[in-house]
C-alpha cells in the first residue's frame, strides 16, 4: 500500500460515462426500439467482506426497491427510444434466472464483475413485456485497489485494497448477448466500504493506516442523502441520481423518437 502526500492544489476532475456499445450504433438504434427495465438486482454472492454482511445485504435491497421508477422517467426525458417499459419483478428471482455466472474484468481501479445472462429467460421476459431488450443494472461487491484521500490540508492519499459496491449495466438481447455495457467509472464506486484512517494515524504519530469499514448506519446515510445543492429541492438520494444520470447519458442511442402516449 502507499500512502502519498501532495500539495494542495486545485483539482478539476472530468467525467466520463463508461459505457460501450457492443454493436455497430446503427444497428443498435434499429434492433432496440423499447428498451424495458428491470429492478436494480444484487449480487449476493459477490466479494463482500463487511463483518455485518447479511445486514448490509438486506439494507442495499430496501434502498435499491422502486429506485427503477426514476431511472425509467430519466431515460423517457432523453427521448432516445420509441418506449420505455418496466418490467417488473422480485430482483432476487429475476438475479436468479437471468445470471449465469460472472467474471472480474480490467486492472487496478477499474476492475469490475461481467455478467453473463441466460438467453432463454431474456427471450421470454422480452416476449412477455414486448421489449427489444432489457436494461439490466447490478450491484456487486469486489475488492480493487483504489485510492482513499484524507482531509488534512496536505492532499494525502493511500492507495490499497479496498472493498466496494461497484455497479455494472448491460443492455441484454433475447438471445443473452449484450448490446452494450456499463462497467462504471474506474476509482470511482457507487458504495465504498472501507476508509482509510488517516485521524488514528496522524494522532499516534505513525505513517501506519489502518482501512476500516464503515458501520451499517453511516453506510446507510450514504445511500439515503438527497443531491446536494442551493437549486436541488429533491429528495431523491444523490448517489442514484449521480448513477443514473451516467448510465442514462452513456445509453442514448440518439434516435429521437417521442414516446408514445401512455
Amino acid at each position: 500500500m502507499k500512502r502519498i502526500a501532495l500539495l494542495l492544489l486545485p483539482l478539476f476532475l472530468i467525467g466520463c460515462a463508461g459505457g460501450t456499445y457492443k454493436l455497430p450504433k446503427d444497428e443498435y438504434r434499429e434492433r432496440v426500439r423499447t428498451l424495458g427495465v428491470l429492478p436494480l438486482m444484487l449480487d449476493e454472492g459477490s466479494t463482500i467482506t463487511h463483518p455485518e454482511r447479511r445486514e448490509l445485504i438486506e439494507l442495499l435491497h430496501r434502498a435499491n426497491a422502486g429506485k427503477d421508477d426514476r431511472l425509467i422517467s430519466i431515460l423517457r426525458d432523453r427521448k432516445g427510444y420509441f418506449d420505455i417499459r418496466q418490467v417488473d419483478g422480485n430482483p432476487r428471482a429475476l438475479f436468479a434466472s437471468l445470471v449465469r455466472g460472472s467474471a472480474l474484468r480490467g486492472e487496478g481501479d477499474a476492475v469490475y464483475r461481467r455478467y453473463h445472462f441466460d438467453g432463454a429467460t431474456a427471450a421470454r421476459l422480452s416476449s412477455e413485456h414486448m421489449v427489444d431488450a432489457l436494461l439490466v443494472v447490478i450491484m456487486g461487491g469486489v475488492e480493487r485497489v483504489e485510492r482513499r484521500r484524507d482531509r488534512a490540508p496536505f492532499v494525502t492519499y493511500l492507495e490499497a485494497p479496498y472493498n466496494s459496491i461497484l455497479v455494472t449495466a448491460a443492455v441484454v438481447l433475447p438471445s443473452g448477448e449484450m448490446a452494450w455495457e456499463y462497467a462504471g467509472e474506474a476509482g470511482d464506486p457507487f458504495l465504498p466500504l472501507q476508509y482509510a484512517d488517516f485521524l488514528e494515524a496522524d494522532v499516534n504519530r505513525t505513517d501506519e493506516v489502518r482501512i476500516k469499514f464503515i458501520s451499517l448506519p453511516g453506510l446507510e446515510r450514504a445511500l439515503t442523502e438527497p443531491s446536494r445543492g442551493i437549486l436541488v429541492r429533491d429528495q431523491f438520494p444523490g448517489l442514484y441520481q449521480n448513477l443514473f444520470q451516467r448510465i442514462s447519458s452513456s445509453l442514448n442511442p440518439g434516435l429521437n423518437i417521442p414516446l408514445r402516449p401512455r
